[in-house]
């Protein structure tokens, strides 16, 4: 823990276990000696809103009039570390303590085996010039610290959940580490604004993450976004809802999951957009008509658990020149029906795309997919583009039955369990496709386990087999219909 600073005002501190950030430095009528304001995430922790005796001192982001107090430079503030510091916590050991605990010899089957190597091994662990990831998550880093050049070889930086409060700590941790390629400043104590004008030196990160971050606005993330000439972005978990327009030109993937997005046409002209995730912004409940040279290079788009709920919307989708990937999982559109109706009237509208919700689209199941679109758009043509299209591909549509029963011969219908220690937590009947790879079920079982480790096993004649093998279909482990599939969770 550092000792307290030259000048505190900015800093994030925390005495026990009550953070908050440090507004104000300097005297208080009634009182001798410096004070240090401070703004609590706590609002039960302080006791006015900046303003004492009748005196604004400082003013609070929050809007709690009780969010904020005086206290005294005392030695149980922690002030956090810096980044060299926590980069030798958590990667340097004495060597002799290393050694105390190595095993001299290893049991093998033959008796037994002298080890050697793992005092080398340990040496090279310890060895921060070598590190090429340098994780420091939740390790109270405020700022840089001196002889970080060591680190200058780190070309991924996890920093999440740490002391950093303002840009200027960020920019002086990637000036002394120049080879950062991804960065990960989530979950921070930022405030907007967060820039004062100002240009920045030649920096570069290929992938930023600022998730968990609601203390900055749309505008501030896409500043720093910009002086790091970020192509990849992550801003999710924000309470983001406005989003003005912005000039991002080198950005290709964008991920806003779990925000209050209810308008995606701000996004529309990001020149290089290749991939948009969306998934998760309940708000966002229609796509407007989309024209010209908006969303141009959008290749991937994940509306999952969105609250889109008209076909027209879809429709509207259908204009994206180079659309390939869509999730639609989880939204009124497509929850409302049944499973292989959604998916028919997705694909039949959609053209381009080959791949719906994580799981492949064959030549064979778009031909079987578009004749059932038809079949379904016989009593009323009007919410039902592409038809003209796929009567010439296709001709006149099979009788109903014949196309449902075809259809539905490729599903079965099974009954997934999420399984804790002896207990069966949850239970979901589900459609799949017999011809589903096994690594796409994985992320419908993430989805309905809350968890991504885990084992899948399917009950055969009493025998649970495990799936061991992500690129063999369902169809290969006997998955047929009223069978159990079993997600044990680790």
């Amino acid at each position: 823990m550092s000792p307290a600073p030259a000048d505190p005002l900015g800093r994030w501190i925390n005495i026990n276990g009550d953070g908050g950030i440090v507004r104000y430095v300097g005297p208080v009528d009634g009182g001798s000696g410096t004070w240090l304001g401070v703004e609590w995430t706590d609002t039960e922790r302080g006791k006015h809103n900046g303003s004492k005796d009748g005196k604004q001192y400082f003013k609070c982001k929050g809007t709690n009039p009780k969010c904020a107090s005086f206290i005294r430079c005392v030695d149980r503030i922690d002030w956090g570390q810096t980044l060299i510091e926590a980069a030798r916590s958590r990667y340097i050991v004495e060597i002799p303590e290393i050694c105390a605990h190595l095993p001299q010899a290893i049991d093998g089957r033959r008796g037994k085996i002298e080890a050697v190597g793992f005092e080398k091994i340990a040496r090279e662990q310890s060895d921060l010039s070598a590190l090429q990831v340098l994780g420091l998550d939740s390790l109270k880093v405020y700022g840089l610290g001196t002889a970080a050049s060591v680190l200058a070889n780190v070309k991924t930086l996890l920093l999440s959940r740490n002391y950093l409060t303002g840009w200027r700590q960020v920019k002086e941790i990637l000036e002394a580490l120049p080879n950062v390629d991804i960065l990960d400043i989530s979950g921070n104590h930022f405030d907007s604004p967060l820039f004062s004008g100002g240009e920045d030196g030649d920096l570069s990160v290929g992938t930023l993450r600022i998730d968990s971050s609601p203390g900055l606005t749309w505008l501030d993330v896409c500043g720093i976004a910009e002086r790091v000439h970020a192509r990849c972005l992550s801003f999710g978990w924000s309470e983001l809802s406005l989003l003005p327009v912005v000039s991002l030109d080198l950005l290709e993937d964008l991920s806003l999951e779990y925000n209050h997005i209810s308008d995606i046409l701000p996004l529309s002209h990001l020149p290089r957009l290749r991939s948009l995730n969306l998934r998760g912004n309940a708000e966002l409940t229609g796509i407007p008509e989309i024209q010209g040279h908006m969303f141009s290079c959008l290749e991937s788009l994940n509306l999952g658990y969105t609250g889109i709920s008209s076909w027209r919307s879809v429709n509207n989708l259908g204009t994206l020149p180079l659309l390939r990937r869509l999730y639609l999982g989880y939204t009124p559109v497509v929850s409302a029906g049944d499973d292989s109706v959604s998916r028919a009237l997705v694909i039949g509208r959609l053209a381009n795309i080959s791949k719906l919700d994580g799981t492949l689209i064959s030549a064979e199941e778009r031909t079987e997919m578009e004749r059932y679109y038809l079949v379904l758009s016989m009593d009323d043509g009007s919410e039902f583009p592409r038809l003209p299209e796929l009567l010439a591909k296709h001709g006149a549509p099979r009788r109903p039955a014949v196309v449902e029963a075809k259809i539905k011969s490729r599903l079965v219908s099974v009954t997934i369990q999420v399984v804790r220690g002896p207990n069966v937590v949850s239970e979901t009947a589900k459609s799949l496709l017999k011809s589903m790879l096994v690594r796409q079920l994985k992320p419908i079982v993430m989805r309905l386990a809350g968890a991504r480790e885990f084992q899948l096993y399917v009950n055969n004649d009493d025998l649970w087999v495990l799936l061991d093998c992500d690129t063999r279909s369902l169809d290969f482990y006997g998955v047929e219909n009223d069978k159990v599939i079993r997600a044990v969770l680790q």
